[in-house]
């Protein structure tokens, strides 16, 4: 792969899908709407929509378990896009505020934050260098994002939408509960005209697993069932299932090992060593011709350098002639690896738990996402 193969689909993805939505419900939008989209709802005699997001359920799994889920797989209408990264922090909130990570300031799953000069697991709030808990809750207090629900809550003078996520509820295992993640789900549908429900299966298992597992299976057919008893039993609901990304089985490479390539970065991110994401890895780089060096002897067969000018100029993190969150432009360093073949970065001794599939690299089988669409 070369870097002029990595193109975003600007008028396919996952920000344009969330456009038609926003299009539907009268609300203002901010990039292009998808016409196929657009004509479906056209036809819609009510206002009832349901979004399922079933994180990392992507066209290669899918393809995988196919004939596990021909419920699933019967419905499916066409092939579309994630985003770069195609990462859950990326594109779960690219979907859910209709913009793309240089505007809403959400790249990945580790970003730095220039203001309090720290490298911060986005989601968990946690200093990825330390593991400790931050004061501040860098969504609430810096991003600020405005999702989808309030979007539409906002235009129609009234409570109309909602957001459901299956980590919301726990078993006593201390574990998603997901009878009871669908049960909200259902009760839901008779108060709200749109919710976007999200679960955080297949993704978590399939980092554990990898992509070819029975339990991988197992918890497919067991969405299947789920999804397909949801569905029959609200038929005046128009159900849209999608995916954040998909997933690539990965070996790795320990970059906290490589101390020549440590110290050709600068002092304040040594211990970090990348952000972003270990298949999507920015550096902040102090000796950028020996980076470079290190980078065409060690690494150039797994991944494509790009500069961060050179990444910002390519409508990769979206259009070029887009805003640039400042959150977006302090984690992005100097230099950015993208990933082209199954390998990753880790930058811990403990391998970050032993993964064994992940995704927010450039390759098809992670931005690759099915459109399915029911009771339409």
């Amino acid at each position: 792969m070369k870097k002029e193969d990595i193109k975003l689909d600007l008028n396919n993805n996952l920000v344009n899908l969330s456009n038609s939505l926003l299009k539907f419900y009268d609300c203002d939008i901010f990039h292009p709407s998808i016409p196929y989209i657009d004509e479906i709802l056209k036809k819609r005699k009510n206002k009832k929509i349901c979004i399922l997001l079933y994180d990392g359920f992507g066209k290669i799994i899918f393809d995988t378990y196919k004939d596990d889920i021909p419920f699933l797989n019967s419905h499916i209408f066409k092939t579309f896009s994630s985003i770069y990264p195609p990462t859950t922090v990326a594109a779960t909130d690219a979907f859910l505020t209709g913009k793309y990570p240089r505007e809403n300031g959400f790249v990945g799953w580790n970003q730095y934050f220039k203001n309090i000069d720290k490298f911060i697991d986005v989601f968990l709030n946690k200093d990825s260098v330390n593991d400790e808990i931050i004061k501040d809750d860098v969504t609430k207090s810096f991003l600020k994002p405005k999702f989808i629900d309030e979007i539409i809550n906002e235009k129609n003078n009234k409570e109309i939408a909602t957001i459901i996520k299956s980590l919301s509820y726990k078993n006593e295992d201390k574990h998603d509960d997901f009878d009871k993640f669908f049960k909200v789900v259902n009760d839901s549908l008779k108060k709200y005209d749109f919710i976007y429900a999200y679960s955080t299966e297949p993704d978590h298992t399939i980092h554990e697993t990898g992509i070819k597992s029975e339990k991988i299976k197992n918890i497919l057919i067991y969405l299947e069932n789920k999804t397909k008893y949801l569905i029959n039993n609200n038929p005046d609901t128009l159900f849209i299932l999608i995916a954040d990304h998909g997933f690539k089985d990965i070996e790795y490479i320990p970059l906290n090992e490589d101390n020549e390539l440590i110290e050709t970065l600068k002092d304040e991110s040594k211990n970090a060593i990348f952000t972003i994401e270990p298949r999507f890895a920015s550096f902040f780089v102090k000796d950028k011709e020996k980076f470079i060096e290190i980078y065409n002897k060690k690494y150039k067969d797994y991944f494509i350098l790009m500069s961060k000018d050179e990444l910002l100029n390519n409508d990769i993190l979206g259009p070029t002639n887009s805003y640039l969150n400042k959150y977006c432009d302090y984690t992005l360093g100097d230099y950015i690896l993208l990933a082209t073949s199954s390998y990753m970065f880790s930058n811990k001794k403990s391998k970050d738990f032993e993964m064994k599939g992940t995704h927010a690299g450039v390759t098809k089988d992670e931005l690759a996402l099915y459109l399915a669409i029911f009771n339409k």
